[in-house]
């Protein structure tokens, strides 16, 4: 009885709809029972024949009175019986939409975690790219400085420092246990002087 989430989604909003009507139509049926009654109709005068008409009329309308009650509690029964059966099928439905429904979130929530883990560490691949390409940028900046500022030194007669290298790290992407660390990274200038 496998159904998809369409399936359910079309049929449980049906029989929520026939368990409102089934119940509506048993609230109609105890109003109905409630307000049944008999009218009782006391004779005029005390005689025999008037105190057996009486009697005959209240039992009639007793019978009457009775039969009514007895159709309105057959009819309630009836009524019980199927919204018991409908009430039951819709929890079942219901329960099962909701099982499937939540079991597609989940499943979309794992499918975003694993794409975004996959873009995750693609982005963190580009900046630690961008970061190697950087420090090679200062690096070479660096080897400029050091083949030019002796000639500025020499040019203003005085010890001179044409760059400030005031930055000493550059954003680095660290994988760590619970994801990724935007971090820092020590320019390594000693790899230059090498180099050199």
């Amino acid at each position: 009885m496998s159904q998809t989430i369409r399936e359910l989604q079309t049929e449980v909003p049906a029989l929520q709809a026939e368990v409102a009507t089934l119940q509506e139509a048993r609230e109609k049926l105890c109003v109905q029972r409630s307000e049944c009654r008999v009218t009782v109709t006391f004779p005029k005068n005390n005689t025999p024949e008037a105190m057996a008409e009486f009697h005959q009329q209240n039992a009639a309308f007793g019978e009457q009175w009775l039969q009514q009650i007895q159709e309105i509690d057959r009819e309630t029964q009836i009524i019980d019986k199927e919204l018991q059966q409908k009430q039951v099928l819709f929890d079942y439905k219901q329960g099962e939409l909701d099982k499937m429904l939540a079991g597609q979130h989940w499943q979309q929530i794992e499918n975003d975690v694993q794409s975004g883990e996959k873009r995750l560490q693609a982005q963190a691949r580009r900046i630690n790219q961008a970061a190697v390409q950087l420090e090679a940028e200062i690096q070479a900046l660096k080897a400029l400085y050091d083949e030019l500022n002796p000639s500025y030194s020499e040019w203003f007669q005085q010890p001179t420092q044409i760059v400030d290298f005031a930055a000493t790290t550059i954003p680095y992407a660290v994988p760590s246990s619970s994801g990724l660390i935007l971090a820092n990274k020590e320019i390594e200038w000693k790899k230059i002087s090498v180099e050199l």
